[in-house]
This record gives structure tokens, sequence and C-alpha cells, in this order.
């Protein structure tokens, strides 16, 4: 095998090799259950001054609202910006195992005259084309790979954070616009009852069976409930342009939104909650690639106490008048042998082991977090769904209290007083199951999100 054809040899084996770079390692893939980490389709960014208000024609889902909200979220544009960046940083690192392959052409004409000589002419054509590949430390280029892999890892859960995060505010204020409506109607019923007491003691004041006191009481607690039938209206404009703020839009009306009418449940337990928040948790997985990127950092600085081996090879071929008759073949192997750096690699690798262990305290320390917060998320969950059967208990007894009351009233026993009374007894009812509903339902999103769904 002469000469040529060997460096061509060897720069075919370099290519198989250098395709180790661009291959998914076992041990780098997600574990079961969890996603590689994808490049998002980039699309157009969206128009701040977009009107939002004209292109909604019909009613708003949880999951439009979530939709929106995820296209329209500065964090999440930015962390898919980052993942994108993540992603060129990856091929940036996987090109160094590559040859690069040039072709040039050139043609030149000089035209010379002396003083005492004739006018020389000369003209020159020359053509090449050459393919070369330079591998210097090896090992530290794929270390390199296997680094910007997770940090690619990581840049995706970063998206799934601000997912989450999104997710979850989305859900409350939905929720929460949805409460505001829903009182309004309580309040609206409340009114017409106290409209109906004012007109029927009216009525029986005329009729000379109550007094006047009563027409007077009944006056001012219509306009009572009214003021506060204007104050839940008022809620449900405020928490409309809330829930507008949370999905990245603005608009002047009140945001038409779908009836929830199943709350949704959670049956799952504790330890079931912990173990999923440790599986799905984007911010502890980025921490366990982070620990991984640490001990490959390490394993770096332990790399500058050896021998380093270089790799060079190459191909050309040129010549004059466009044909190309010249052959050039360059090969080069080379070792580095490191005797003494001012104990630099000894450092490195104590600083590498410090900071490996210090994302490994790190670690400790969200996966405590994690707990801590599933926990927390799990016992509001529990309160406000034990809330919710005692709630609609007191509606259930209120409202028969209301009925007595009334029917007390109305043959001349009760008083207004105690009319009153059972219609604030039912309505502070009725306004507490609808807390305690709602409660639940922020909780659930709230639990889902500390254990990394939604």
């Amino acid at each position: 095998m002469n000469m040529r054809n060997f460096s061509i040899f060897l720069l075919l084996g370099a290519l198989i090799i250098s395709s180790s770079a661009w291959a998914e390692p076992d041990d780098l893939l997600p574990s079961a259950g969890l996603y590689s980490p994808k490049l998002p389709q980039q699309g157009p960014a969206p128009s701040p001054t977009k009107p939002f208000f004209e292109e909604l024609k019909s009613k708003l889902s949880l999951e439009d609202c979530v939709r929106i909200a995820l296209e329209n979220s500065p964090s999440v544009v930015s962390a898919n910006l980052s993942l994108q960046e993540a992603q060129i940083n990856l091929n940036l690192s996987r090109a160094e195992f590559l040859p690069t392959v040039s072709a040039g052409a050139s043609q030149s004409y000089n035209v010379t005259k002396l003083q005492g000589s004739s006018t020389a002419e000369h003209g020159n054509s020359d053509v090449y084309a050459q393919a070369q590949l330079s591998l210097s430390a090896i090992s530290d280029k794929i270390r390199a790979v296997k680094i910007q892999k997770l940090a690619l890892e990581q840049a995706q859960l970063a998206v799934n954070t601000q997912t989450n995060e999104i997710t979850r505010a989305v859900k409350k204020a939905y929720y929460s616009l949805l409460s505001a409506q829903r009182a309004v109607h309580i309040r609206t019923v409340s009114r017409d009852l106290y409209q109906d007491q004012y007109e029927r003691a009216a009525e029986y004041f005329r009729l000379g069976l109550r007094p006047k006191v009563d027409v007077t009481t009944a006056e001012v607690n219509l306009n009572n409930e009214k003021l506060k039938l204007i104050r839940a209206q008022n809620l449900v404009k405020t928490a409309s342009a809330s829930l507008a703020n949370t999905m990245g839009v603005t608009t002047p009306n009140v945001l038409e939104i779908e009836e929830i009418d199943d709350v949704e449940k959670f049956d799952f337990s504790l330890e079931e909650a912990v173990q999923i928040a440790y599986a799905n948790r984007p911010d502890l997985r980025s921490t366990q690639a982070a620990l991984k990127i640490s001990q490959i950092q390490v394993n770096q600085a332990k790399a500058g106490m050896f021998p380093t081996f270089s790799f060079s090879a190459g191909y050309g071929k040129y010549g004059n008048d466009f044909y190309i008759e010249n052959d050039e073949t360059r090969l080069a192997v080379s070792v580095e042998i490191p005797i003494f750096n001012a104990f630099k690699s000894y450092n490195k690798v104590k600083q590498a082991k410090v900071n490996l262990a210090k994302t490994q305290n790190s670690g400790k320390s969200v996966v405590n977090n994690v707990f801590l917060e599933v926990q927390k998320a799990y016992i509001n969950m529990q309160e406000a769904q034990e809330s919710i059967p005692l709630a609609e208990l007191n509606v259930e007894k209120a409202r028969e209290n209301l009925d007595l009351s009334r029917g007390r009233y109305n043959e001349g026993i009760g008083d207004s007083i105690e009319l009153k009374d059972a219609e604030v007894a039912y309505t502070d009812a009725e306004l507490n199951l609808l807390t305690a509903r709602y409660d639940y339902a922020a909780a659930v999103a709230d639990l889902k999100q500390a254990m990394g769904t939604y």
C-alpha cells in the first residue's frame, strides 16, 4: 500500500471513529418514561400589539387558555431560544470530528517591461482540491460532546419548567374567573331574595300586617346586597384581566370562558405523588444532568496528567493550467507528555472534585425541597377536598332554614331579623361551597406542578 492510499484509508477510519460523537451513547439516553430533548420548530414571534379580542369569536376552554399562554409567554420563548442555542453548541462540538474539504482556482496574467528589454508576458492558471482532518486531545473533544448533550437536556428541562409554571398560573387564573362569575350568580339570586322580601314587607305594611320598620329594614338589606353584587361584578372584570395577563394578551372585554362542571380529581397517595415528582420534576432531573457534567469535568481534569495524542491527515491535488496532475499527502501523529506545569493539573483536579461535591450537595437540597413542596401541596389539597362535603351539607341545611324562616315570616310568626339571618346564612353557605370547590381545583393545580406534571 503506497503512502497516498494509506492516508486515504486513515481518513476514512477517522471518519468512522468520529461518528461516535454523533451517536447517542447508552449512558446519555433518558431513562424510561422520559423523552429525549428535541429542538422545537421555530415560528414567527407573536406581535405585542396583536388585536386579540378581535380574533376570538367563541368561548375559551381551559386548554385554549393554556395554549395561548404558552405561545405568548416571554419566559417560554426565552427557554426555547436557549434550547436552540444548546443544540447549536452540540453541533459545534460534534463538528470537531469532521474533516474539512476545500477547492479553489486562480488565473493570473503578468506583463513585465524592463528598460532596454522587450516586454515579457506571462500567464498562470492554478487549481486545487484538498481534504484534511486534524484531531488533537481527542478524549477532551469526546467529553465536550457529552457535556453539550447534557446541556441540551438541561435546556429542554428548562422549557418543561416554564411550561409547568405557565400551565399552573393559567389554571389558577381560570378557576378564579369561574369562581368570580359564579359568585355573581349567587349574589344575583340573593339580591332577588331581598327584592322579594322588600316587596312582601311593603305589601304587608299596606295591609296593616307589618310595621313600617320591616319595610325600611328590607330596603336597607336590598341596597346592601346590590352593593355586594356590584363588587362581585367588578371582581369578574379583575379576574378576567388577570387571566388575560397570564395568557400574555390584552383585551378591554371580559373573557368568555367555558364552564367546568366537574372539579379535577386527584386520587394518588402522598408516597405516589412524591415518587412521580422524583421522576418528573425538571429541576431535579436538571440537577442529575449537572451531576453527570461535574463528573465528566473531573475526568477531564485528571486527563491533564496523562499524555495527549494528536492526529492529522490530509490529501490534496493541484496543478497548473486547470489540470490537476499533482498529488500531496500529509499524515502526522504526535504525542505530548506532561512533566511539570506548576501543579496546575493537580489543582484543576481538586477544583473539579470540589465542584462535584457542591453539585452533589445542591442535588440533595433540591430533593429535600421537592419533597417539601409536594407534601405542602398535598396537605392543602386534602384540606380543600375534605371541606367540600361539609360545605355542601351547610348549603343544604341553610336552604332548609331559609325555607322555614320564609314560611314563618309569611305566616306572621317570624320577624324580619330571623329571615335576614337565614338569607345571609344561605348566601354565605353557597359562597363557602364555591370557595371550597375552587380552592380544591387550585390546590390540585399546585400539586401537579409540584409533581412536575400538568
